[in-house]
This record gives structure tokens, C-alpha cells and sequence, in this order.
């Protein structure tokens, strides 16, 4: 199946949120290994997809669903106790994200990943290795830094605070100093203190994830065509299954309309302002607020908002190429009777066919 990859995802996610952890991990796991299967088989799919429409691309994931992958796959090892396994994701996060940004060269917006950054590092302070610890929770900055930027995510004082631990603990003096002028008046505890106290990690999911949805754009080629564009038209934005089938047959008659299929991710409203984490010890109460580390709704609109010169560039050529396509059966059908008036007609409903499965197939 082309969602088989989808499928895994989200079997893996339910499994995870169920607690069922090794099950997650070998769904997750097996999602992992066919994304990376369909990547290195993507020229073939690329030219069926050309052909027909992008639904004919198997779903192999995008790039921040990739990296996910990997930090969901390092909590259920964590939660498992399995802090090996874990760090072996989070080395596999830097490869991915060094590979995504050499590929992309600035091209795109997402190459690297705060939150995976911070899991990393945070995986490698629990098991003693401060000096990666310290180069992930650098690499989360600078990766928080482009966040709000490009998304609006405001850098944490998670990281600003594990920087000047791990730094005074590494004896990374000059490091250490420059940390303290940049972040003035922070509050933050030395490693010593760190762990006399211990620390507490809740990972929170909240919100939903946008939709994947098609943008149809519809093209008229003559002022007939254009009344029948504007008359079937409705008011909402996106049209049902149902609506752009009669639009599919109307349109073929006309023979005169190409339609543009252009992807767009949906936000969908979520009524979680923050979440809060309460420790209740006898009369003691510990509150302490969640920071937001990935709003993976701004990662995934402004993902496909780069690519959107090239998606658009490929659904003209998809949609011209079939409009000539079906204008040529017309034109060969026509040709190839005899006698001019049947010719006319069997052309001229063969054009029609033609143009319905044109605009139907986007």
C-alpha cells in the first residue's frame, strides 16, 4: 500500500501512547526503514506521479516526521530503560539533520531540529557524557534561535540554563562566561545541585497536527470555459470528493479547463493554551509550566512553503501535459474516421473523455 509508511507512523504514535513501547518501537522502527527504502527508490515513483497525479507517490514521510521518528523512537527505549538504544536514535537524529542540511544547501527552511537536539542532549547528561550533552544543548540553541525566527517559537530557558550547568561543570570557562552575559539574570543550578535534587522530565502533547490537503486551482481557456469555472464554483474552499467530480465532467465537456492540484497543510485549532506539571508532597505543591519546544504546525506549513515554487512548477507541467494529451486523442480520433461529420462528433466525444480524465485524475 502507498500509506504503508503513514500507517506505521501512526500504529507506532497509538502504541507509544498506550504504553505498549517495545510494540512501538518495532512499528516506528519499521516506518523508519521504509522511508529510507522509498527515498532511494523515489526517481521511479517521481515519473508515475508525473503521469498521473502526486497520489500516486507512495507516502514516505516528511523530513520532520523523519527526525520524529527517531525521538520518539529514543523515548520508548528511555521508558524501557534502555538508555544505549535511546542514545543510538540520537545519534541517528545528527546524521539525519546532517545529511538534510548538506542536501538542501539553504534551500530549505527546516534542517535542523531543536527539539530532537535537546532530547540528545538530555539523553547524554542522564548517562554521564556531558561533553556531547553540551555540544546538543549548543546545537539546540542555535537550532531554538532559528525557531523563532522562522516559526515564532521562543527560545526555552531550559536550554539557556542547561548550557551554563554543563558548561561550569565541563570547566569551560570563556564558554561559561559568554553564556552569562548573554542570558542575564537567569536562574539556574550547578551540576552539583542538579544532582543532589534530581530533575524531573514531562514530555507533553498537545494540539493536533495540520492536514494535508489539496488546493485545486482551475484554469479556463476561453470565456466559455470561464462561465462554467465561476458558475460551478462554491464559496468554501475546499470542495467535496463529490463536487469535483460533476466539476470533472462539466469541465471535460468544455474541453477548455485544466486543473492545477497544489498540496497545502491546514492548521486545525487547538484549545490548549499550555500545559502545567503539579508535584503534590504532603503540604508541599511544585507547579512548574511547559515550554514549547516544536509547534510542528508552523515546521509543516513553512516546509511545503518552500518547496511550493517547485510543487507548483510540476503540477503546470502534470496538468499541460495531460490537457495536450487529451486534446491529441481528440485530434486523432477526428483524423482517423473518414467521413468528416462522424469524425467530428466520435472526436469531440472522445476529446470530452479524454479532458474528464485529465481534470478527474489530479
Amino acid at each position: 500500500s502507498k500509506s504503508t509508511a503513514l500507517y506505521l507512523m501512526d500504529k507506532g504514535m497509538v502504541q507509544y501512547l498506550a504504553g505498549r513501547y517495545t510494540d512501538s518501537i518495532q512499528s516506528l522502527s519499521a516506518a523508519e526503514a521504509l522511508t529510507e527504502d522509498l527515498y532511494t527508490r523515489r526517481i521511479r515513483s517521481e515519473v508515475e506521479a508525473f503521469l498521473t497525479s502526486d497520489n500516486a507517490l507512495p507516502y514516505e514521510g516528511e523530513e520532520f516526521e523523519k527526525v520524529l521518528l527517531n525521538v520518539f523512537l529514543a523515548i520508548d527505549y528511555v521508558h524501557l530503560g534502555q538508555w544505549n538504544d535511546a542514545l543510538v536514535e540520537a545519534r541517528k537524529v545528527d546524521h539525519k539533520l546532517t545529511v538534510l542540511a548538506d542536501r538542501n544547501q539553504k534551500r530549505m527552511t527546516y534542517t535542523r531540529d531543536a527539539l530532537a537536539r535537546y532530547l540528545s542532549g538530555i539523553l547524554y547528561e542522564a548517562t554521564g557524557d556531558l561533553s556531547n550533552a553540551f555540544v546538543a544543548y549548543r546545537l539546540a540553541l542555535e537550532a531554538f534561535e532559528d525557531y523563532r525566527k522562522n516559526y515564532s517559537t521562543a527560545v526555552p530557558d531550559l536550554v539557556r540554563q542547561d548550557l551554563l550547568r554543563v558548561s561550569e561543570a565541563l570547566g569551560l570557562n570563556q564558554e561559561h562566561q559568554e553564556y552569562q552575559q548573554s542570558f542575564p539574570g537567569l536562574t539556574w543550578q550547578s551540576e552539583a545541585a542538579s544532582m543532589s535534587d534530581g530533575e524531573l522530565v514531562f514530555v507533553t502533547h498537545a494540539g493536533r497536527a495540520p492536514i494535508k490537503r489539496d488546493l485545486f486551482v482551475d484554469v479556463p481557456f476561453s470565456p466559455a470555459a470561464l462561465a462554467v469555472v465561476l458558475a460551478t464554483k462554491r464559496y468554501d474552499r475546499y470542495d467535496t470528493y463529490n463536487h469535483r467530480a460533476a466539476e470533472s465532467i462539466l469541465y471535460g465537456l468544455t474541453g477548455r479547463v485544466m486543473r492545477l492540484a497544489v498540496p497545502q497543510f491546514v492548521p486545525r485549532r487547538s484549545m490548549i493554551a499550555h500545559t502545567e506539571a503539579v508535584i503534590l508532597s504532603g503540604t508541599a505543591r511544585y507547579t512548574a509550566r511547559a515550554a514549547l519546544m516544536e509547534d510542528i504546525t508552523a515546521i509543516a506549513i513553512k516546509d511545503l512553503d518552500d518547496r511550493l515554487l517547485r510543487t507548483t512548477v510540476k503540477a503546470v507541467a502534470r496538468a499541460a501535459w495531460k490537457f495536450a494529451l487529451a486534446e491529441a486523442v481528440r485530434v486523432g480520433v477526428r483524423s482517423s474516421i473518414k467521413d468528416k461529420e462522424a469524425g467530428a462528433v466520435a472526436g469531440a466525444l472522445a476529446g470530452a473523455v479524454a479532458h474528464m480524465i485529465a481534470v478527474g485524475s489530479e
